[in-house]
């Protein structure tokens, strides 16, 4: 479990500004020496912190007989600093929306492909992610080592979440899989906009291949499983002819 300084420091404060902020709350009202000598921090560093979380709304002072005295705000204060920046990311997000397509312009646009590589059981979600983020038609050649682990993995938490949100997207979804995937090919025919061809046993692989949009993801599902994410309109138009023939000759 995380301590206070730590949660402090996720709100946006420093280390210093941390230390000096908790020491206030200790103190109540106090001069700097005493901060000074409850944090041991340089004299200016407190000063700076002081300075910060009085700009902040986390601390105030007084002054008495010609002295600052200073004081933590309550910790509640922290929920309208949230506010405060909540505020100040919504008019940056905004402010960026409008300066986006001027940054876009500059951007370069002589890669027409480009290849991304994809290791592990997250890497292959953001994959599945990717294919729903794109909602184009997906036609995928099935793998069919279904004892690889990583398989069973995502065929018990990923791919049921990937064919429900999918389904809600009016995805279309073609797949061909090796006729030792009969019963398989039966559970996926059922689903919604979906159609489920069988190949030969020539064609049975560990691997799996999605076409979509103007990209293609290979999966290899092995002990590690890892994907690549090919970009490119003219592999993904290639592939998408290779994919109608196949289909063409499969069975239902």
């Amino acid at each position: 479990m995380e301590n206070i300084n730590e949660m402090l420091e996720k709100t946006g404060l420093s280390k210093n500004e941390t230390k000096t902020y908790l020491a206030l709350l200790e103190l109540g009202i106090t001069s700097s020496k005493a901060i000074i000598e409850k944090t041991q921090l340089h004299r200016q560093i407190v000063y700076d912190s002081l300075s910060k979380l009085i700009g902040q709304g986390l601390a105030s002072y007084v002054i008495q007989a010609n002295r600052k005295y200073f004081k933590a705000s309550p910790p509640k204060q922290f929920l309208e600093f949230f506010n405060k920046k909540e505020e100040e990311i919504k008019k940056q997000k905004e402010e960026f929306k409008n300066i986006l397509p001027k940054i876009e312009e500059r951007q370069s646009k002589k890669e027409d492909q480009e290849a991304t590589l994809y290791y592990g059981n997250k890497g292959i979600k953001s994959l599945l992610d990717d294919m729903l983020n794109e909602s184009k038609e997906i036609l995928t050649i099935g793998a069919s080592d279904i004892g690889a682990e990583a398989f069973k993995y995502h065929l018990e938490f990923n791919l049921p979440k990937f064919h429900n949100i999918r389904e809600k997207k009016k995805i279309k979804y073609k797949l061909l899989l090796s006729e030792e995937l009969k019963d398989r090919a039966k559970e996926l025919s059922k689903l919604k906009h979906t159609e489920v061809k069988i190949l030969p046993k020539e064609f049975t692989s560990n691997s799996s291949t999605n076409i979509y949009g103007e990209k293609i993801s290979i999966i290899l599902w092995g002990v590690q499983p890892f994907g690549v994410l090919i970009k490119s309109k003219e592999i993904a138009d290639a592939q998408r002819k290779h994919f109608n023939l196949l289909w063409k000759i499969a069975k239902k």
